[in-house]
C-alpha cells in the first residue's frame, strides 16, 4: 500500500507548470522538421506506406514488408496524420504520435507514484522521467518502442490501482499489457506478463478471492487484445503470418553476444539511464528493511526482468533500452525525496552546472560556426558538415537568449524544495534541447534529411524517362526517405544483378559497397558527412 503522504514543501509545482515546462520538452524538434536519417525515416516509411496505400495491416518500408516492431505506434502515427494533416505536413503530425506516448507515459507514472509513495512523488515522477537522458534521445523522432514504454507506464498504473480497486486496476493493467503486445510484440509480453501473473507472490495483499478474479479478468483483457494482431494478420494477410511469428521467435531467443561485450552493455546503461539509477540504488538501500512491500519489491523486479531482456535478446541499441525507464522513474521518485541533505544538495548543484556548463557549449559552437572564433571549434564543427553554408537567423537567437535568461534565473535562484534536484534535471534537459533546437536546426538539417538528396536523384533519373531503377546498399532509411520526398521507387539488386538499366548505389562509412563491373558508368555522385556519419549516392547507367 502507498505511504502516508509526505509534509508539503515549501515549493508546489502546479500541474499546469507541468505541461508547460512538457512542452518546452517536447514540441522543439518534434514538429518543425522533415524525416532524418536513421529510425526517423525508417520508422516514418511504415505510416507514409499505410497512408499511401491505405492498407493499415501491411507494415512495410517503400513496398518491402517488415515486422521488426509492432503496428500500434504506426497505427497512432496515421491517425494523426490523417487528423492533423490539414494543419501540419503528414510527418511532423504523424511524428507527434511520439510526444502523445511519452506524454502518456510521465502521466501513469506520476499517478502510479502517487498511488505507490504518496505527495509529491508523483511530480517527482514527471521531473526525473524529463530529466532522464535516455528518453531525451528518442523522444522526439519516430520510435515504436515509445509506444511500448508507454503501456508499460500504464501497466504499473494498473498495477498500483489494482492494491487500492482490484477491478478498475484489473482493467487497466490487462489493457495495458494487451496494448504493450500490439507495440512491441512476444518481447513486451515477457516483459508484463510475468509481473501481472507473479503479483500474488510479490504481494501478500492480493491473495484474496476478489483480488484473484480480478487477476484473472485482467489476464482474460490482455490476452484479447495480444491476439487481435495475429489473427488480423491470419484472416487479411495469411501470406506475411510466418514472417511475422519468425521475426517474433528471433527477438526473444536468447543469445550472449552481449555479455562477452559487457563494457558497451554497462556503457549504455550508464548514460542513458542517467540520473535515474543512482537515486533508484539509493532507494533500495534506504528501504531494504521494507523491501518486500509491493511498492519497492513490484518495480525492482520489473526492472530486473527488463535489464535480463535487453542484456540477452535482440541488438545493443538504446532504444530497446527504454522499457528499463519506467521501474527507475518509479523507485527514484521515491528515493529523490529522501536523499539526505548533502546529497539533494549535490545532485541538484551537479545538474545545474553540467546543463550550465553544455549551455556554454552550445552557444560557443553557435558563434565559431558563423564567425570562425575560437578557430579549433569552428574547424571542427565544418568538418561535421561540410557543405553547409551558415546563416544567421534573428528569431532563433533572440529565442535562444530568451531560453538561456529564463534558465539562469533558475541557476542563480533555485527554490527551496523537495523537488529542487529534480526539477534542476527536468528544466535543465528541456533548456539545453530547446537551445539546441533554436540555433542548430538547420545545421542538423541539412546533414540528416534527404530531401535534397532526393530531389538531386530525381532530376538525374528524369533523364531516362520510365527507366527501370534499382538500388544496392540502401536500408529502410534511405529508400522511406527518397520514396516521400521524390516518389523514387528502386528495385533491388541482387549481387548488382538487375534487368534496370539505372542501379543506384549507397555507401555509408566504413562500410564496403557493391562496386559496379564495366558494365556501368557512372553519370551522378553525391557524398556528404565524412567518416563514421560519411554517405555516398552514385547513379550508374548500364552501356
Amino acid at each position: 500500500m502507498a505511504n502516508e503522504p509526505r509534509a508539503p514543501s515549501t515549493l508546489t509545482i502546479p500541474s499546469w507548470a507541468l505541461w508547460a515546462l512538457f512542452a518546452l520538452y517536447a514540441l522543439p524538434g518534434l514538429i518543425d522538421h522533415a524525416p532524418w536519417r536513421g529510425d526517423d525515416a525508417a520508422h516514418f516509411g511504415v505510416i507514409h506506406q499505410m497512408l499511401r496505400t491505405g492498407d493499415w495491416l501491411t507494415l512495410a518500408v517503400a513496398d518491402r514488408p517488415t515486422f521488426d516492431t509492432g503496428p500500434l505506434y504506426y497505427w497512432l502515427g496515421a491517425l494523426l496524420s490523417q487528423l492533423l494533416g490539414w494543419a501540419l505536413p503528414i510527418h511532423n503530425a504523424a511524428r507527434l504520435a511520439s510526444g502523445v506516448c511519452v506524454a502518456i507515459t510521465l502521466y501513469c507514472l506520476a499517478r502510479a507514484a502517487r498511488r505507490f509513495y504518496g505527495a509529491p512523488s508523483d511530480r517527482a515522477a514527471v521531473l526525473l522521467g524529463l530529466g532522464t537522458l535516455g528518453l531525451l534521445t528518442h523522444a522526439h523522432e519516430f520510435q515504436p518502442q515509445l509506444a511500448l514504454l508507454a503501456c508499460t507506464a500504464a501497466a504499473f498504473l494498473g498495477f498500483a490501482e489494482f492494491l487500492v480497486v482490484p477491478r478498475h486496476g484489473a482493467i487497466i493493467a490487462g489493457s495495458a499489457i494487451g496494448l504493450a503486445t500490439l507495440a512491441a510484440g512476444l518481447p513486451a509480453l515477457l516483459i508484463l506478463m510475468p509481473l501481472w501473473a507473479l503479483l500474488p507472490g510479490l504481494c501478500s495483499e492480493c491473495r484474496t478471492p476478489d483480488r484473484k478474479r480480478a487477476l484473472a479478468l485482467g489476464a482474460g483483457i490482455a490476452t484479447v487484445i495480444a491476439l487481435l494482431w495475429p489473427l488480423l494478420l491470419v484472416t487479411f494477410r495469411p501470406e506475411h503470418l510466418r514472417l511475422w511469428w519468425s521475426n517474433e521467435l528471433e527477438s526473444i531467443t536468447p543469445h550472449f553476444a552481449h555479455l562477452t561485450n559487457i563494457r558497451q552493455l554497462l556503457e549504455l546503461l550508464g548514460w542513458f539511464m542517467w540520473p535515474l539509477w543512482p537515486i533508484a540504488v539509493w532507494t533500495v538501500w534506504h528501504e531494504r528493511k521494507r523491501i518486500k512491500e509491493t511498492r519497492i519489491l513490484l518495480p525492482l523486479a520489473s526492472l530486473l526482468l527488463a535489464i535480463l531482456l535487453v542484456a540477452t535478446t535482440g541488438p545493443l541499441r538504446p532504444a530497446h533500452a527504454l522499457p528499463l525507464i519506467p521501474p527507475l522513474v518509479l523507485l527514484a521518485s521515491d528515493g529523490a525525496l529522501s536523499l539526505r541533505r548533502g546529497a539533494a544538495s549535490a545532485f541538484d548543484w551537479f545538474g545545474r552546472m553540467t546543463f550550465l556548463a553544455f549551455g556554454v557549449f552550445v552557444w560557443l559552437s553557435w558563434y565559431a560556426m558563423h564567425f570562425g572564433w575560437p578557430a579549433p571549434l569552428a574547424r571542427n564543427v565544418a568538418r561535421l558538415v561540410p557543405d553547409y553554408v551558415p546563416t544567421l537567423s534573428a528569431p532563433a537567437v533572440a529565442a535562444g537568449i530568451v531560453l538561456s535568461l529564463g534558465w539562469l534565473a533558475l541557476v542563480v535562484r533555485p527554490p527551496r524544495s523537495m523537488l529542487r534536484g529534480p526539477l534542476s534535471w527536468a528544466v535543465g534537459t528541456s533548456f539545453l534541447w530547446a537551445l539546441a533546437i533554436a540555433l542548430f536546426l538547420p545545421f542538423v538539417n541539412h546533414d540528416k534529411s534527404y530531401e535534397l538528396v532526393a530531389g538531386d536523384l530525381a532530376a538525374r533519373i528524369s533523364d531516362t524517362p520510365h527507366a527501370c531503377v534499382a538500388e544496392s546498399g540502401m536500408g529502410e532509411s534511405q529508400r522511406a526517405a527518397l520514396l516521400y520526398f521524390a516518389n523514387l521507387r528502386f528495385e533491388a539488386a541482387d549481387r548488382g544483378v538487375t534487368r534496370c538499366e539505372l542501379l543506384v548505389v549507397y555507401r555509408s562509412g566504413r562500410s564496403m559497397a557493391l562496386q559496379p563491373g564495366a558494365a556501368w558508368v557512372p553519370v551522378w555522385d553525391l557524398s556528404r558527412g565524412r567518416r563514421r556519419t560519411g554517405e555516398q549516392f552514385t547513379l550508374y547507367r548500364r552501356l
